[in-house]
C-alpha cells in the first residue's frame, strides 16, 4: 500500500488548464474535418493569404483559433461553410477576412436560400392582397403571385397590418410581419416546382381566363377560318370540274 507522502506527490488535480488541453483535443479533430478544408479553399481564392499567416506556427494558432470560433457559433456543416466560400469568391479583395468575416458569410441569407427578402416580401405580400381586392371587385386581371407569398400573405394578420397608424402600433405590425417571414422560412417551405407540362395550359383553361372580349375576338377569327375554307372548297369543287371537260 503507497504512503500518505507518495499519494501526495503524485497526486494531479484537474485543473482549468488541464480541462481546456482536453477540450483542444476535441476541437483539433474538428479541424481536421472542417478547418483544414477551410484553409486551403481560402489560401485558393485570396492570394495574400501569407500576410496574415506568415509561419506555420501563426497558421496553427489561426486554425485554434478559427476552430474555436466556429464551434461557438455553430458552424459545424460543410453546408454552411459552401455558402461562406460562395461569398468569399465574390470578394474584391486579395486579403483574407476575419474570422467573424465569414462566419457571418456561412450564415445564409433568405435571399441565399432563394426567398425574396423581408423587405421584398412584405412589397409583394402588399401588391397581391390589392391584386385580391381588385379580382375580388370583379376585375379579370390575371394573378402571378410566387407561391411563397401567397402562403406568408396567409399567415399575416392584415386587420392588424392595416389599421397601425400610431408608432407603437406601427412597430408591432412590423414585429408581426417578420416573425411570421422567418418562421415560414424555418419551417424548411418549399415552393412547388413547376414543370413544362404543368405551363401548358389546355384549351379549356384558356377560354376560361379569356376576357369577354377575347372570346368574341376568338369567335369572329373561327367565322372567318370557316369562310376560307367553304372558299378554297368551292375552288377546288370547280377546278375539278373545269378539268374534266
Amino acid at each position: 500500500m503507497k504512503d500518505l507522502s507518495e499519494l501526495v506527490n503524485n497526486f494531479k488535480p484537474t485543473t482549468t488548464a488541464n480541462r481546456q488541453m482536453q477540450t483542444d483535443v476535441v476541437i483539433d479533430e474538428f479541424a481536421k474535418n472542417i478547418i483544414n478544408k477551410v484553409f486551403d479553399q481560402l489560401s485558393v481564392i485570396f492570394p495574400a493569404w501569407k500576410h496574415a499567416w506568415p509561419t506555420d506556427k501563426e497558421l496553427s494558432l489561426a486554425k485554434m483559433e478559427w476552430t474555436k470560433a466556429f464551434n461557438e457559433n455553430n458552424i459545424n456543416t460543410l453546408e454552411q461553410v459552401k455558402f461562406g466560400f460562395v461569398k468569399a469568391r465574390r470578394s474584391e479583395s486579395d486579403f483574407l477576412p476575419s474570422c467573424g468575416k465569414f462566419i457571418s458569410w456561412c450564415t445564409p441569407t433568405a435571399e441565399d436560400l432563394g426567398y425574396p427578402s423581408e423587405h421584398n416580401a412584405l412589397r409583394a405580400c402588399q401588391s397581391h392582397k390589392r391584386l385580391k381586392d381588385m379580382v375580388s371587385q370583379g376585375s379579370s386581371i390575371k394573378m402571378t403571385t410566387r407561391p411563397f407569398i401567397i402562403e406568408l400573405y396567409s399567415h399575416v394578420d392584415w386587420w392588424l397590418m392595416n389599421h397601425a397608424t400610431s408608432k407603437t402600433e406601427l412597430a408591432r405590425s412590423e414585429k408581426h410581419f417578420k416573425e411570421e417571414y422567418i418562421a415560414l422560412i424555418k419551417s424548411g417551405y418549399q415552393e412547388p416546382v413547376e414543370t413544362t407540362h404543368e405551363r401548358l395550359e389546355t384549351e379549356e383553361v384558356t377560354k376560361v381566363r379569356m376576357t369577354p372580349e377575347q372570346k368574341e375576338d376568338e369567335k369572329q377569327r373561327a367565322l372567318e377560318r370557316i369562310k376560307d375554307m367553304r372558299k378554297a372548297f368551292a375552288k377546288s369543287k370547280a377546278d375539278n370540274l373545269f378539268n374534266k371537260e
